[in-house]
């Protein structure tokens, strides 16, 4: 059998290799365990002056994680 490295896939490439290959658990373990080891959420105080510039960054960054 040959080895699948998941690690040389972008994140849209894994997810659709999980989805086409369901059985694969080792595939769901690796996409698991990149989505568990990048920060979700982004910290914004209320009366923080750049806090538009800080979310528009974190969409930005997310928006190109998911390439």
């Amino acid at each position: 059998m040959t080895q699948v490295n998941y690690a040389a896939m972008s994140d849209q490439e894994l997810k659709h290799y999980i989805l086409t290959h369901r059985n694969d658990q080792n595939a769901f373990h690796a996409y698991m365990d990149r989505r568990h080891s990048r920060p979700s959420r982004i910290a914004v105080e209320p009366d923080d002056p750049a806090w538009e510039e800080k979310v528009t960054s974190a969409i930005q960054a997310q928006l190109g994680a998911n390439r």
